[in-house]
C-alpha cells in the first residue's frame, strides 16, 4: 500500500507546476470549504497573534493561508523531482555576496528558518547558489518510506540532513565540514524540555534550545532564512545576519533575535506563515517550577 502511494507521488511530482497548481486549487476547495482541516486552529492562533484585528481581516487571512498551504503541498511533492534549473528560476538568494566571505575561511554557519512558504524550495535552492551545502536538520517520520523520500529529497543537491536528536553529536564529529546547518525552529517544545519563554506575536511563546546550543558548542554565526513570496511558485530569500561569537553563555540573544525576526516576517506577509501547526499548545503559567 504505502509502495504504492510512494509510486502515485514521484509520478505526481513529475507533472508540469501549472498543472500541479490546477490540483492545488482543488485541494483548496476540499480543505477548506468539506474538510475544513484545523480551521479553529487556524482561526485562533491569527486572531491571538493579531488581537486588535477585524473578524472579516482575519477570515480573508485564514483563506489566504489555505491556499497558499495546498501551493506549499505541491510545490513540496515537486521537491522531488524539480531539476536545478527551475529551482533556480523560482528562488532567488538576494544578498549571496554577504555570507561569502564565511565561506572563504571556511566558517560554517547556522541558518535558522521560520515556517514561512516555501521553506523546503528555499533550502534546497540554498544547496545550490550558497558557497556551502545546506545540511537540514529533521524531525524523523513515523513512516520510513515517507522519511526515506523526504531524506533524499533533502539531500539531493548535496546537503546532508542531520536528523535532530543527533545535532551536537554530529556537528561535532564533523567539525571539518563547511556548511550552513539549516534548522526550522519555530515548532513548540515538549513541555519537559528545556526552553526560552518570550513574547511573539502578543503571546508569551516557548522556543526550544537547540539553535542557541548548537551556535554556542560551534561557535557559528547565526543567519535568519528570511522567506518571502513573490508572486505564486516564486520566492526571495535573504539571509539576515543575527548574531555572531563569542557568545554568553546564560545569554539568549539567539533566541530573542530569532523571535523578533520570524514575528516581523509574520507581520509582513500572514498568510504564508503556518498557522494550521499547535504553536501555542503549551502555556507559560502552566510550567512547574
Amino acid at each position: 500500500m504505502i509502495l504504492n502511494i510512494m509510486i502515485i507521488l514521484k509520478l505526481f511530482s513529475r507533472l508540469p507546476m501549472w498543472l500541479l497548481y490546477i490540483f492545488s486549487d482543488i485541494m483548496f476547495v476540499v480543505v477548506y470549504y468539506l474538510t475544513g482541516y484545523r480551521k479553529q486552529v487556524v482561526i485562533t492562533n491569527i486572531r491571538n497573534s493579531f488581537p486588535d484585528m477585524p473578524g472579516d481581516e482575519v477570515k480573508v487571512i485564514a483563506k489566504e493561508f489555505y491556499r497558499r498551504f495546498m501551493d506549499f503541498t505541491m510545490e513540496t511533492l515537486k521537491a522531488f523531482t524539480i531539476t536545478e534549473e527551475e529551482l533556480i528560476k523560482r528562488v532567488k538568494f538576494t544578498n549571496l555576496p554577504d555570507v561569502q566571505p564565511y565561506a572563504d575561511r571556511h566558517q560554517s554557519i547556522l541558518v535558522i528558518a521560520s515556517h514561512q512558504f516555501n521553506w523546503e524550495w528555499a533550502l534546497l535552492t540554498g544547496c545550490i547558489v550558497l558557497p556551502f551545502p545546506v545540511d537540514a536538520v529533521y524531525q524523523k517520520l513515523s513512516s520510513n518510506s515517507f522519511n526515506d523520500l523526504m531524506l533524499k529529497t533533502r539531500s539531493r543537491f548535496g546537503g546532508q540532513p542531520v536528523e535532530k536528536s543527533n545535532i551536537l553529536r554530529v556537528v561535532l564529529k564533523s567539525r571539518e565540514r563547511l556548511r550552513a546547518l539549516g534548522i526550522v525552529a519555530d515548532q513548540s517544545p515538549r513541555r519537559k524540555s528545556q526552553k526560552y519563554w518570550t513574547n511573539f506575536l502578543n503571546q508569551e511563546t516557548a522556543f526550544f534550545l537547540g539553535p542557541e546550543q548548537i551556535a554556542k558548542v560551534a561557535k557559528y554565526p547565526t543567519f535568519f532564512f528570511k522567506v518571502n513570496r513573490v508572486k505564486r511558485g516564486y520566492y526571495t530569500v535573504e539571509l539576515v545576519k543575527l548574531t555572531e561569537p563569542p557568545y554568553e553563555k546564560a545569554d539568549h540573544s539567539i533566541l530573542e533575535a530569532y523571535a523578533k525576526a520570524t514575528e516581523a516576517l509574520v507581520i509582513e506577509d500572514p498568510a504564508g506563515y503556518l498557522w494550521s501547526h499547535k504553536r501555542w499548545k503549551l502555556r507559560k503559567e502552566e510550567e512547574i517550577d
